[in-house]
């Protein structure tokens, strides 16, 4: 059963007990069906077979009953669609087979966009080169040249984003500075796709080419229900508070002392409104649970502190505290009803897990999962100089012209675009490439789901992910 929703909550009492009975007698029986008793086993099989016909005849009942039509069917690309309403979605999709796009636009058929000239090895390798030159760039003196990593930007802006946005402004017409939101799966995760970057000069030499972040506003979702959602849900509180949670001294064996943390708490608790109530949880208060409280209680969070990915156990990933950490799946398990926005100043923050990336597995994706609608995080680490810059500028374009002086989460995007434009010529290349993205959505994990698919009958509706859109691209094009 899922939790919270007992049979006689449901649309239809007598109807949801009897498929949670079927459910657990066919879960029953597949343990049963095993015998080395062959009159016994052939018994077992006729039984299961009967109570699957029972069971899939209930399922169509269910279907019967208006809003439950898809009941454990994935979600049609119209209802996906919903997703778009603000902007086309960008799904990246990276195999063996090909590496390709699918747009997901506002209104009509998705398009679909090739990427004939890279393979899933390129992207592989273009994600461990960006690693490495993003680490080696960072030791070199600002005003040398980042050859090695205009490269690669560049191998992005020509093989990937360049065949995208000739679809979005020849064929669907954007207008400049349109909303864009990225879906990536596999490798794309670990590629910073918003930066792509033809850097050349024009044809008439009158300037530089323009880049993705010239002509579109880019966000992140990790997955197309999680953007519907957060669209759903987006009204505001009336009553808006504010926590800052700040561990600069974790507990031992979390990470090294974090020095500037407390100086980023004062600098957040300076710029927010004074008509918001403000908590700041540092140094000895900075716990897990205390954490959890916060996170609970208060419609915006900023979170400064260490983070740590663990690739073999992702739903351990955590955030460095006093005395213990905060793993992804305390967050994913903490409801936060009133959440808004977060922003995590942390290392290692928005890279996914390698192993599985297309569960978007990370640390700002629990947040979104516990109810956070809007998250501002890093792609990887980031200097503590130009983190106390990009904190106080975000904060100052996000916050100006306040109606009635309540805060507003959607304005996250257009904030970390402002501010990426106005360090362009302050800030070396590496530092701007690992500068906070935005994430507009809220995630729901999908083994949740599935774990819980067969053993109830809800009003939620199978997760939707990349698959339902590329079948109905495949179909269409």
């Amino acid at each position: 059963m899922v939790p919270g929703l007992s049979p006689e909550e449901s649309t239809n009492p007598i109807l949801a007990h009897k498929f949670s009975e079927l459910s657990k007698r066919l879960s029953d029986a597949q343990g049963s069906a095993v015998s080395t008793d062959r009159a016994a086993a052939d018994r077992a099989t006729i039984k299961y077979r009967k109570l699957t016909e029972q069971w899939d005849a209930v399922v169509a009942e269910i279907r019967d009953l208006q809003a439950f039509s898809r009941f454990l069917l994935p979600p049609s690309y119209t209802e996906l669609q919903v997703a778009a309403c603000h902007g086309p979605i960008i799904i990246l999709i990276a195999s063996q087979y090909s590496c390709s796009a699918i747009i997901v636009p506002t209104s009509g058929e998705p398009r679909h966009v090739s990427f004939p000239r890279i393979a899933l090895a390129d992207l592989e390798q273009l994600k461990d080169d960006f690693a490495t030159a993003i680490r080696h760039t960072a030791r070199m003196h600002p005003r040398k040249p980042r050859g090695k990593l205009q490269r690669r930007l560049r191998v992005v802006w020509d093989e990937i984003m360049l065949p995208i946005v000739n679809v979005l402004q020849d064929d669907l017409k954007l207008q400049l500075r349109s909303r864009i939101w990225f879906c990536p799966t596999a490798v794309f995760m670990s590629i910073p796709l918003h930066t792509a970057n033809p850097f050349r000069s024009k044809a008439d030499y009158s300037g530089p080419e323009a880049c993705l972040e010239d002509i579109f506003i880019c966000s992140y979702t990790p997955t197309l229900l999680a953007l519907i959602r957060s669209q759903q849900t987006m009204e505001t509180c009336v009553t808006q508070t504010f926590a800052a949670i700040g561990q600069g001294e974790p507990g031992a064996g979390q990470g090294e002392v974090f020095p500037t943390v407390n100086i980023e708490l004062e600098l957040v608790h300076g710029l927010i409104p004074p008509n918001v109530k403000f908590t700041n949880l540092s140094k000895d208060e900075a716990t897990q649970a205390g954490a959890l409280d916060a996170l609970r209680h208060n419609t915006w969070v900023h979170l400064a502190c260490h983070g740590k990915q663990d690739l073999e156990r992702p739903y351990n990933s955590s955030f460095a505290m006093r005395d213990k950490p905060l793993t992804l799946l305390d967050i994913m398990e903490n409801n936060s009803p009133q959440a808004e926005f977060a922003f995590l100043s942390a290392y290692h923050t928005a890279v996914g897990d390698e192993e599985t990336p297309d569960e978007a597995v990370h640390l700002a994706a629990g947040l979104q999962f516990s109810g956070f609608k809007s998250v501002v995080c890093t792609l990887w680490g980031v200097n503590d100089a130009l983190a106390k810059h990009f904190v106080e500028a975000f904060y100052e374009k996000m916050l100006q012209d306040l109606e009635d002086g309540v805060m507003d989460c959607t304005k996250a995007a257009h904030a970390v675009n402002n501010i990426r434009d106005s360090v362009k010529t302050k800030v070396p290349l590496e530092q701007r490439i690992v500068l906070f993205i935005s994430a507009d959505s809220r995630l729901l994990v999908m083994p949740f789901f599935k774990l819980q698919a067969f053993k109830s009958f809800c009003a939620m509706q199978p997760q939707p992910t990349t698959t339902s859109v590329i079948r109905h691209a495949q179909c269409t094009h």
